[in-house]
C-alpha cells in the first residue's frame, strides 16, 4: 500500500465503532479501515453493535402514561409505542446499508449489551482499534457508554489498544469528573491518533500526554480513488443519475440551505439531484458514491460528502452544519491546504499523498511488536 512500509503479518484485530446505522460516510469509513488493515495482511473483524429501539421496563408506566395523556389532552399525534415505530422504520432505512455491511465488512455476531460485548471479544484479538468517527463524543456513545470506547470492557493486558482517527465531534470539553474516570483508561492505550487537529489541544488539556496523540487522515482517505472505482464498478454501469447535475447531499435541511442550493442551481444553469439519510432505502452506498463521482459539482453539509468530493476531484460547496460540528471540516481543509473557493487539485493531491503515507506508516508501526 504505502511505499517502503513493512507491515506486521496476520494479527487478529477487532474494530470498535459506533453502532451500525444507515449513514453513508459512517459505513464507508468502516469499510476503508477494514480494507486498509486487510491490505496490511491482518485478519480484521468489526464489533456489530446495533442501536436499541426499546424502552426499559421500569420506564413503561411513566412514559406510556405521559404519551397517552398528551394524545388525549393535547391531541398529540406521536405514537404511544414510539420505540416499535422507530425499530420498524430503521429496518427499512437500513436495508441497503446492512447488505453492504454484511458483504464487505467482516463482523461479530450482533452485540446487544455490554455483557455480550465482553463475552464476544474476551481474549479474542491481538489488537483492538477504536475508531474512526465520533467515538469519543459522549452523546454518541449511549449504547455502551463512553468509558467502553476507552476499552474499559477489555480484559487482560496483552491486547494492543489503538485509537485511530478518533473524533471528539465538537470542541466542547468533558466534565472534570469524566476526565478523572477516563484518565487511567487513556494511559493504557499503546497509540492514539485523532481526526481533527483541534482535538490535540483538548486532549493535552486533560493531561493525556502518554501516549502522545497524533493527527492523521480519516480512514476513507487512506484508500485511493481507484479503490472506490473498483467498489462501484458494477453499479456505475447503469448509473447516470447525476450526470450534468449538482449532487446535493444534505443531512440537516433548513430554509437557508434550500435557498443557497436554489441560488447556485439557477446561477449555474444546472439542475439538482438531492439525497439525504431518509433516502437510504432507495439509494445504496455504491450508488451514493456514483452520484458524487459523476456529478458536475457537490453541495453538502456532510464531512464525508466533502471527503468523497475530494477523492473524486469534484468541485464542492460546504454548507456549515452546527448540529454535527464544523471543526472537522475546518481541520480537513487545514490538513490538505484547501480554500473552498480556490481548489488546485494538484496541490491538494500532493498533500493527500503525503498525509496518506504518514497515516499508513504510523498505523502500521502502532501494530508492531
Amino acid at each position: 500500500m504505502a511505499e517502503n512500509s513493512k507491515f506486521t503479518i496476520n494479527m487478529r484485530i477487532g474494530i470498535l465503532n459506533l453502532p451500525f446505522d444507515n449513514n453513508y460516510g459512517g459505513n464507508l469509513q468502516r469499510y476503508a479501515l477494514v480494507k486498509t488493515l486487510q491490505k496490511m495482511e491482518h485478519d480484521v473483524e468489526c464489533v456489530f453493535l446495533y442501536p436499541k429501539y426499546s424502552l426499559p421496563i421500569y420506564k413503561w408506566p411513566y412514559s406510556y402514561t405521559k404519551r397517552l395523556i398528551k394524545k388525549i389532552v393535547k391531541g398529540d399525534n406521536s405514537p404511544i409505542l414510539l420505540e416499535q415505530v422507530k425499530a420498524r422504520n430503521a429496518k427499512e432505512m437500513n436495508s441497503l446499508a446492512l447488505a453492504f455491511y454484511n458483504h464487505y465488512i467482516p463482523h461479530t455476531k450482533l452485540v446487544k449489551s455490554l455483557n455480550e460485548l465482553i463475552n464476544e471479544t474476551n481474549e479474542k484479538y491481538d489488537a483492538f482499534v477504536v475508531g474512526s468517527d465520533q467515538v469519543w463524543r459522549e452523546d454518541m456513545t449511549r449504547e455502551i457508554g463512553i468509558e467502553n470506547y476507552f476499552f474499559k470492557f477489555l480484559k487482560g493486558s496483552n491486547t494492543k489498544r489503538i485509537a485511530y482517527a478518533i473524533s471528539l465531534g465538537t470542541e466542547k470539553k468533558y466534565p472534570s469528573e469524566l476526565v478523572r474516570k477516563l484518565t487511567p483508561l487513556y494511559s493504557k492505550f499503546d497509540f492514539v491518533s485523532v481526526r481533527e487537529d483541534t482535538a490535540l489541544n483538548i486532549i493535552e488539556s486533560y493531561g493525556w500526554t502518554n501516549p502522545d496523540p497524533q493527527w492523521v487522515l480519516d480512514p476513507t482517505l487512506l484508500l485511493t480513488q481507484d479503490d472506490y472505482i473498483n467498489l462501484i464498478k458494477a453499479t456505475e454501469t447503469n448509473s447516470n443519475t447525476t450526470k450534468g447535475k449538482i449532487f446535493c447531499y444534505i443531512l440537516d435541511k433548513n430554509e437557508s440551505k434550500k435557498g443557497i442550493i436554489n441560488q447556485i442551481s439557477n446561477s449555474r444553469g444546472l439542475s439538482t439531484y438531492e439525497v439525504g439519510l431518509k433516502d437510504t432505502a432507495k439509494v445504496s452506498i455504491e450508488q451514493w458514491l456514483c452520484n458524487i463521482k459523476n456529478s458536475e459539482m457537490v453541495i453538502t453539509d456532510s464531512y464525508h460528502g466533502i471527503v468523497f468530493s475530494i477523492i473524486f476531484k469534484r468541485p464542492f460547496i460546504f454548507l456549515p452544519n452546527e448540529v454535527r460540528g464544523n471543526s472537522r471540516i475546518e481541520s480537513l481543509f487545514r490538513q490538505l491546504g484547501i480554500s473552498e473557493n480556490h481548489l488546485i487539485w494538484t496541490e491538494i493531491n500532493d498533500k493527500l499523498k503525503s498525509w496518506r503515507k504518514f497515516s499508513l506508516d504510523i498505523l502500521s508501526d502502532s501494530l508492531k511488536g
